[in-house]
């Protein structure tokens, strides 16, 4: 069968095992994604239909090359038809279809973290509690006392985001079990349509997304995952939730897959000596099929000299020929990358920062995608506030006084009451907010924020004033949105603004690195997850930085198990004796832990 061409023993047995329930331990570098995405399509041969099934990812990147490679597999017209994609795009899913039975209207907004930051800040000032937006933000992880000031907070934001048609981004899964348990009639039908359900990364679930998959109760489950690359407990992932998974599932057949594909024998050895360190895991070992050089430990003085051994080894290795986009600098915290890019751009090597320069963050872009946001859920007040903040103010700051006061007192949205009330600017904004939503269902997301921009008079001034490099960010945002749409028809998705609003909101971390120019990649371990490149090196290998003083051990060591084991063919580890605190002074260091285990 040509499904198995290239497969070993376990590989095999993964994709064709008849087994109800499967659970696939496969460790990195395995090929987890060619079993799962050959499973679907062995499946598909044996008439089950891909409509049939739901494969859940943790991020977008992962579900896309899923997906991608279904298509080559079974062809274009069936591989379109199956969802696999992230749960929070499921939970968004879900919510469009079923979400009016508990209360949220088809085009919710979803507020993030920033989000809800802003109006947490807000509440606190107009209840006048005496806490603080921290003691809130974890009163959100507890069941605050219904006494306190945080519980009086948290439930005005509830009633907030109820008022807004608004759903919180870390409670799309919860609102999803909360429908299907006061809705039976839409978990049935969810029942009835996915039969088999596939979950990836499954050692990062937690308690929320495990209540889905018991409330589902696939006849067919086939989750794949890798204990000691669990590395989300402190948002609440529960690595024990794969390690228990042949007790809540008795008569569950368990594969491993424990040959490495992707490192070189030295690299597979480090990564093998330091996890074994680790008490609580599942009983595997990756094994190597290809030999590299030796992997390289240096120690210097400081961080400065640090960071400019890691620059004078990357411009060697440039001089061999390597590739900077072949090449990551992973730390453990995003303090240490601030640094080192620094000294990157100061050496003049060419690199990107995951995570930092959002396109979505410039303020043109942001600012249009308000209007949207509004033109689409017309409830949505914070998103309001934005958009008559641009281009320039339609409200002077009595007007919006006065809005917000009417609003109350005539208990309707801001919006329904601006309609009402005799302000300069409000028919120029309702006018220029009519165009946008006519002209929304002639064209992409792209073209309109493109064409709203130009409408709202942005384009003209910027080239009138010179402004190249605001108008370049703007069509460098524009160019990213038209990727995106690309990408949704390539996979046979939604492409539509409502798809795009919730997509913003959810969408990954890595999906932000969207530069494909030749430069070398800085991340954090956490960030790099899923990602493999030919060069890596792990900076900053200290004692109270990594492992981090405030992190669990055994998370810790799976971390360093995380960046080792990126590394395709030459891996490179430094520390330093000292390192500078959060002031900046320098304080004495020692070398990680980790380092021995790893060399042992």
């Amino acid at each position: 069968m040509q499904l198995l061409n290239g497969l070993n023993a376990n590989q095999k047995q993964a994709v064709v095992s008849d087994s109800r329930t499967i659970l696939c331990l496969a460790g990195a570098g395995s090929g987890k994604t060619t079993v799962l995405t050959r499973r679907i399509a062995h499946l598909f041969d044996n008439r089950i239909g891909t409509s049939n099934m739901l494969a859940l990812t943790f991020t977008r990147l992962a579900g896309m090359e899923m997906k991608e490679r279904v298509i080559k597999l079974i062809g274009e017209q069936e591989g379109k038809k199956l969802f696999c994609n992230t749960f929070h795009a499921f939970a968004v899913q879900v919510l469009k279809e079923w979400g009016h039975r508990i209360g949220i209207e088809k085009n919710f907004s979803i507020y993030d973290q920033e989000d809800r930051e802003s109006i947490l800040t807000v509440i606190l000032k107009e209840l006048g509690a005496k806490t603080t937006l921290k003691k809130v933000f974890d009163a959100f992880e507890s069941t605050p006392n219904i006494r306190s000031d945080e519980y009086r907070v948290i439930n005005e934001y509830f009633w907030k985001l109820r008022q807004n048609n608004a759903v919180d981004l870390d409670r799309l899964i919860h609102k999803v079990v909360e429908l299907w348990k006061a809705v039976p009639e839409s978990l049935h039908y969810y029942r009835q349509m996915y039969s088999h359900v596939f979950v990836d990364e499954f050692q990062d679930t937690n308690d929320e997304q495990m209540e889905m998959f018991r409330l589902l109760a696939p006849a067919y489950l086939f989750v794949v995952g890798d204990d000691f690359q669990a590395i989300y407990g402190w948002r609440g992932a529960k690595v024990e939730y794969i390690l228990n998974f042949p007790s809540e599932y008795p008569g569950c057949e368990t594969v491993k897959l424990e040959d490495n594909y992707r490192s070189t024998n030295e690299i597979v050895t480090a990564a093998n000596n330091l996890i074994s360190y680790n008490i609580n895991q599942s009983e595997k070992k990756l094994i190597a099929h290809k030999e590299g050089p030796k992997i390289s430990v240096f120690e210097t003085g400081d961080e400065r000299t640090e960071h400019e051994e890691v620059l004078n080894k990357i411009r060697l290795l440039q001089s061999e020929g390597v590739a900077l986009k072949d090449i990551a600098v992973l730390s453990r915290t995003n303090m240490q990358l601030t640094r080192m890019q620094s000294q990157l751009d100061r050496g003049g090597v060419a690199n990107i920062a995951l995570g930092r320069n959002d396109i979505m963050k410039n303020r043109d872009i942001r600012s249009i995608v308000a209007w949207l946001q509004v033109i689409f859920n017309q409830k949505d007040g914070m998103a309001l506030k934005r958009a008559l903040g641009y281009p320039v103010p339609f409200l002077s700051e009595n007007e919006q006084k006065v809005l917000k006061l009417e609003a109350a007192k005539r208990e309707k949205t801001e919006l329904e009451t601006l309609k009402l009330l005799d302000f300069k600017q409000a028919d120029r904004f309702f006018a220029l907010g009519s165009m946008i939503f006519e002209t929304a269902s002639e064209c992409g997301v792209s073209e309109l924020i493109l064409y709203a921009a130009e409408i709202m008079g942005v384009i003209k001034e910027y080239e009138e004033q010179g402004l190249q490099n605001r108008l370049h960010v703007l069509q460098t945002g524009i160019e990213y949105i038209r990727s995106w749409e690309e990408s949704k028809r390539n996979m046979g998705e939604d492409n539509s603004v409502t798809a795009f609003l919730s997509w913003l909101k959810y969408r990954d971390i890595q999906e932000k690195l969207i530069e494909e120019k030749d430069a070398v990649k800085l991340m954090t371990m956490h960030g790099a997850k899923g990602l493999e490149f030919p060069v890596v090196f792990l900076i900053d290998l200290v004692e109270d930085t990594f492992p981090s003083k405030r992190g669990d051990l055994e998370e810790e060591r799976r971390l360093a198990y995380v960046g080792i084991t990126r590394a395709k063919e030459k891996l490179f580890l430094s520390h330093s004796k000292s390192k500078q605190d959060w002031n900046g002074s320098p304080v004495f260091a020692t070398k990680s832990r980790f380092l021995d285990e790893i060399l042992n």
